[in-house]
């Protein structure tokens, strides 16, 4: 009895030990035979979903140099504000099929949407499954299906990432014309509260590219303060109301948040006007916060500045204060208006035949800038 019984487990043994083998080999071959279904499905899919003509960084170019236009997003901070709206989630509406963008092109895309909207101060919600499409062949026909078919189902899928509203987008090239689709969509009500539709037209075959601006830039600019030195012969008052600036400025934007920009400023001071009499020239070291305001024109931008530098003369040196508003205009350029302070002081240039050793200088006057970035 004892015998069989080792026997009795031995065989269980065999035959367990056997099962497991061929069940670890089966694993392999079946998965193998499936992959080999759906390679012939995303072969069928990959010819249909093949851009044409068309490569990933062009197209991405395209569309990153339309996204970093400030004027795309106008007034949506106020249009959220007011919709009491604090976080938003992207759903990419479209379908590669219809498009001719690969999936890479996309995926750069809605990160460069991301970033865009975090710049404008709105929470971006995380929302995995409202980027994915189910394509599927079936007799030769293909179907593609949203993860959300109906409103319903985008209210309930708002209410689990805790998200007030969509961002619908979609991005299609076709015969050489860039399309994006923008509208946001609040997740309680389906109303739409904002929406932009950018076309830009390119040419397929042409080279694309969108150089930075730099961060240098040259200023020509004037000054209303003044200077004047008396004559001690006949007691009248020899006056310079206008200096004459020529500089270069450092343009930095701060980590902080989007709506800040810095400026280091150095320019040469000087004045064209009575130079053989009252002879000024030095120059200004100046660092400027600039605020970025709302884009009310498409190309017109407004920043006002607030800075504090040092005027340098010969044996003399001063606080100045400038205020003003920056208007800035396409191809780099840009005008100043703003007011200057400066304490007035006296300036001792030494004898000079018939007049003061003394110059005064100073006061509040306009200060009008040119600037060029290069």
């Amino acid at each position: 009895m004892t015998r069989s019984f080792f026997d009795i487990k031995k065989s269980f043994f065999v035959s367990f030990f056997s099962f497991c083998i061929i069940s670890i080999a089966y694993i392999p071959l079946s998965h193998s035979a499936e992959l080999t279904e759906n390679d012939e499905q995303s072969e069928i899919t990959h010819q249909a979903l093949t851009p044409s003509n068309i490569t990933p960084s062009q197209s991405y170019l395209v569309f990153l140099n339309i996204l970093d236009r400030k004027d795309i997003w106008g007034e949506l901070p106020w249009e959220l504000s007011e919709q009491n709206i604090r976080t938003v989630a992207l759903y990419h509406t479209g379908d590669r099929l219809q498009h001719q963008l690969d999936k890479t092109t996309l995926s750069l895309i809605e990160n460069k949407l991301s970033l865009s909207l975090i710049d404008n101060d709105i929470r971006v919600k995380t929302c995995v499954q409202c980027s994915k499409t189910y394509i599927t062949v079936k007799n030769g026909s293909v179907r593609v299906k949203h993860s959300a078919e109906t409103n319903k189902e985008l209210q309930t899928m708002a209410k689990d990432i805790r998200a007030n509203a969509f961002l619908m987008w979609d991005a299609s090239v076709h015969d050489g014309v860039y399309d994006l689709q923008l509208k946001l969509v609040n997740a309680k009500t389906m109303d739409a509260i904002w929406a932009k539709n950018i076309s830009e037209t390119i040419e397929v075959n042409s080279d694309i590219g969108f150089p930075k601006k730099s961060d240098w830039a040259l200023t020509l600019g004037v000054w209303g303060l003044e200077a004047k030195r008396l004559n001690t012969s006949t007691g009248k008052t020899t006056n310079v109301d206008k200096f004459t600036t020529i500089g270069v400025r450092k343009n930095q934007s701060s980590d902080l948040t989007p709506y800040l920009d810095y400026a280091i400023i150095f320019d040469a001071v000087t004045h064209l006007e009575n130079r053989g009499i009252i002879n000024l020239t030095g120059v200004n070291i100046e660092g400027r916060v600039l605020l970025l305001m709302p884009d009310w024109n498409q190309k017109i931008k407004l920043k006002p500045y607030i800075g504090i530098g040092q005027i340098l003369f010969k044996n003399y040196h001063a606080v100045a204060f400038r205020v003003g508003t920056e208007i800035s205009f396409p191809d780099n350029g840009s005008l100043e208006l703003g007011i200057i302070s400066v304490s007035e002081s006296n300036i001792d240039v030494g004898s000079k035949s018939n007049y003061a050793s003394e110059i005064t200088f100073g006061g509040v006057s306009f200060d009008i800038t040119l600037s060029y970035r290069i």
